[in-house]
């Protein structure tokens, strides 16, 4: 298959991931974006890689696998799950029933059921997300990490802006005479609001966000002691780091 299924593993089992991972990624249907033995840590991954499959357990450190997929009922898009557990009452299992759990296998579980299962998702893996919906997708996580407020008009213009910045990275050069207006057509506003509510979400995501993950995205251009960074520079880097990404897992560099 020329486009993979990803698939990410949650399991507190380090050798068991490891195993299923070498068997994942020398398919030609599957790749393996993400691998944790932590709840909290999954969730982030899932928001950040946005995988179209999840193999998780019940029993997880940090947010357990219940609550972990409670949580992915509330992403936009949400990936199909498959749980491996040996905690499977049958409450437990009728309750992951109703969070949408694709299958429920009881450890300890035979490798080729687990593939067939998941070679059975991934040949319904319809509707396939498009290349937009997957672009919008990664730039929401990334806002979310860097902590833009979903619920200010900002964070829909900005999220907005990179998709279209990464789609025509010139744009980034025009961002007053093509951007701004672009946005604001899209959202039936004026060019002058979109940028001063795009500046106001910087603003509370440089106030309220985590001083190492705000390092993580612009400490090495904008000095976060110093100043935040103007309009065109969020988006530019943002646009800029996330297309090289897309590039890297593309195999294009």
């Amino acid at each position: 298959m020329a486009n993979k299924i990803s698939v990410l593993l949650a399991d507190t089992n380090e050798e068991y991931r490891t195993l299923l991972q070498k068997r994942l990624d020398s398919t030609e249907t599957f790749r393996v974006v993400g691998s944790t033995g932590d709840g909290v840590e999954a969730l982030q991954l899932i928001q950040r890689e946005i995988p179209q499959l999840v193999v998780t357990d019940l029993v997880l450190p940090g947010l357990d696998g219940m609550s972990l997929l409670r949580r992915l009922g509330e992403m936009d898009l949400r990936p199909k799950t498959v749980v491996v557990s040996s905690f499977c009452t049958d409450r437990v299992v009728a309750e992951a029933c109703e969070l949408n759990v694709s299958y429920f296998l009881s450890k300890p579980c035979d490798e080729e059921t687990l593939m067939q299962k998941l070679h059975q998702l991934a040949a319904e893996n319809a509707p396939r997300l498009t290349e937009a919906e997957r672009l919008e997708g990664e730039v929401t996580a990334m806002l979310h990490e860097i902590g833009v407020p979903a619920h200010i008009k900002g964070y829909q213009y900005v999220r907005e802006a990179i998709v279209l910045t990464v789609q025509n990275m010139d744009i980034i050069n025009a961002v007053t005479k093509v951007l701004y207006p672009e946005v604001a057509k899209h959202f039936g506003t004026t060019p002058s609001r979109v940028e001063r509510a795009i500046r106001h979400a910087i603003e509370v995501a440089w106030d309220r966000g985590d001083l190492e993950t705000l390092q993580k995205y612009f400490g090495y251009t904008v000095s976060i002691s110093k100043g935040k960074p103007t309009n065109s520079e969020f988006i530019a880097m943002l646009s800029d780091r996330l297309a090289l990404e897309r590039r890297k897992r593309r195999g294009v560099m």
